[in-house]
């Protein structure tokens, strides 16, 4: 779908307000299956088997699928977990070691939880699987985030046939999503009844 270069900005944020209130509208008893089902599915996604050092982010809003019990189920299968903290001066995310939920992670910018600072801090070209957040997602594997770029900057820079996934409700599948030219593609795509590519 072709979107005006002048209108992708405008375009993103009204896109942003219609999936934040496509999540919101979805009843809970539905987006509470969705959530069980990808929960199973997680320990499924292509390339999850074989990785060893895995980056998910940490959820913290209403709108966001729940991604504590994929934070525990890494670790207790004995990878080694990294989370984002966000640098906001140098608009990237820094990549922290967690072994402990309860006590590696702190409140940090917006609320969201993220590693304490004193985390030993891993370099992208270690991170072999990252886990990607997003409000909406495209066949083609675009994702439509929250206009930082964190997560498109960090992409191109893990390691060497590492694969981004991202996990999500079904009010968030979109026909097509705008994109600029820095805007990177995950390598899939799934929620409780769909993947990648399977429409």
């Amino acid at each position: 779908m072709p979107f005006k270069a002048g209108s992708l900005t405008e375009s993103k944020k009204a896109l942003r307000r219609e999936y934040l209130d496509r999540i919101l509208t979805t009843p809970v008893e539905v987006r509470r299956a969705e959530q069980a089902a990808c929960e199973r599915r997680f320990s499924e996604l292509a390339g999850l088997d074989r990785s060893r050092v895995v980056c998910v982010y940490v959820s913290a809003f209403p709108e966001e699928l729940d991604t504590w019990p994929l934070l525990r189920t890494v670790l207790a299968q004995g990878k080694r977990l990294v989370c984002p903290r966000v640098d906001r001066a140098a608009r990237r995310l820094v990549l922290h070691g967690v072994d402990d939920l309860d006590l590696d992670l702190v409140a940090g910018a917006m609320g969201i939880p993220e590693p304490r600072a004193d985390r030993p801090v891993v370099e992208p070209e270690a991170i072999d699987w990252l886990l990607a957040p997003g409000l909406a997602f495209d066949g083609e594997g675009y994702r439509l985030g929250r206009g930082g770029g964190y997560y498109d900057r960090l992409i191109p820079l893990l390691a060497p046939g590492a694969l981004a996934w991202a996990l999500c409700f079904e009010s968030q599948w979109a026909t097509a999503l705008p994109r600029a030219l820095h805007d990177v593609p995950l390598d899939g795509v799934a929620s409780a009844s769909r993947i990648l590519g399977d429409w």
